[in-house]
């Protein structure tokens, strides 16, 4: 046996082993519900959001949570269009919005994190949910989110699907992208059903106003470009509460996929470089990914016989399948699965495209600030137009 079989042989099994176990972690996951009413924050960081914060603030209104237990604060961050003046308009005819407005972001601290710092700061809620502006929550969002907190439950997840929301049947794009979050969402939740949670979704998530204090906050975590992963690892290593993945349609929110090319890079690249900060189980994740498309390209370039190598391939497809139709079928989303295969072939090609910005020096814009990394998981400096750099 060659070398080369060798290593096709070893990336697969080490694929299919951690996929089989992700499928296992999912299956772990709890389905029992917290039953209490506690009072609720949901922070929403908006900059120049004014054309989607209207759909999101409508959708949060009709959600059936007592408003009296409820207030949502949107935080202007720094914006140049008129998000503001559209938060304040709901805010004069809804009580229990409010507006705060920021001039300025916190010294050493991303844009969204210090977003989320300062809404916290007046939050009153017990527990806080997280949403974009640029996302519409489920009329059942916030109950559901809520009943997840069980006893020893101190953060919660919730899923994303992608739509272009434009009362049109979506494009192959979006419907690929969203089959795509819908898998990274699902590694996400196997992990945590095994007790070892590697990621959160900045959009749709929620915790305790008691671990965000117990860990110290935003002020105490320091600098990171993905804040909602940083509050998850500190609670993990700070305190006793667990995470949970809510894996339900009124648990689900919906969001736009990016259409153009270089929003659509950016924002992989932004991910990619948030791959720095991942705990080891995470970058095993992504070691196991990126060795299974390495393995697939060359032995479709160089192995023979090939017919052994395609029965393997498809093999470790099907994981990838068994995998979405779980969690598909869970949130009621099997139509998703037809688009399997464009799927396939889209994982391959990102995977291998961004595979060196998780570890080469990288610098990633987003929301007109400018972000560099050096080599390693340190954030070498920040290009922010309205402040100086780190």
């Amino acid at each position: 046996m060659t070398a080369l079989w060798i290593f096709f042989l070893m990336a697969m099994l080490l694929y299919l082993a951690i996929s089989l176990a992700l499928q296992i972690g999912i299956r772990r996951l709890p389905e029992n519900e917290a039953d209490f009413l506690p009072a609720i924050s949901i922070l929403i960081a908006a900059r120049n959001e004014e054309d989607n914060l209207p759909r999101c603030l409508e959708a949060l209104l009709k959600n059936d949570y007592p408003t009296s237990l409820l207030e949502i604060l949107v935080i202007d961050d720094r914006s140049t269009d008129n998000t503001r003046h559209v938060a304040q308009s709901f805010a004069q005819h809804h009580t229990h919005i409010r507006v705060i407005t920021l001039e300025h972001r916190l010294q050493g601290m991303s844009g969204k994190a210090s977003a989320i710092c300062h809404g916290m700061d007046t939050a009153r809620g017990e527990i806080i949910l997280i949403t974009d502006a640029d996302c519409v929550p489920s009329p059942q969002w916030i109950g559901s989110m809520v009943s997840g907190f069980t006893e020893n439950i101190g953060m919660v997840g919730g899923f994303t699907m992608l739509s272009e929301m434009n009362g049109k049947y979506d494009g192959l794009i979006s419907q690929v992208q969203n089959l795509d979050w819908i898998y990274l969402l699902s590694v996400g939740a196997g992990a945590a059903g095994f007790g070892k949670p590697v990621s959160i979704l900045g959009n749709n998530f929620g915790f305790r106003r008691c671990v965000y204090e117990a860990v110290g906050g935003y002020r105490r975590l320091g600098f990171t470009i993905i804040e909602d992963c940083a509050l998850m690892k500190a609670m993990i290593r700070q305190t006793r509460w667990r995470v949970r993945f809510l894996l339900k349609p009124a648990a689900a929110i919906t969001s736009r996929p990016p259409l153009a090319w270089r929003a659509f890079t950016e924002q992989r690249k932004r991910w990619a470089a948030g791959g720095k900060e991942v705990s080891g189980f995470g970058k095993i994740l992504l070691i196991s990914a990126f060795l299974r498309h390495v393995a697939t390209v060359l032995a479709l370039v160089l192995l023979t016989p090939i017919w052994p190598a395609l029965a393997i391939i498809a093999l470790v497809s099907l994981a990838d399948f068994l995998l979405l139709m779980h969690a598909s079928g869970r949130l009621r989303r099997r139509d998703a699965l037809v688009y399997f295969p464009f799927f396939q072939l889209y994982f391959l090609l990102y995977s291998l495209f961004l595979a060196p910005v998780v570890v080469l020096p990288t610098t990633v814009r987003w929301k007109d600030v400018d972000y560099h990394w050096r080599f390693g998981q340190r954030t070498n400096k920040v290009d922010d137009p309205q402040v100086n750099a780190l």
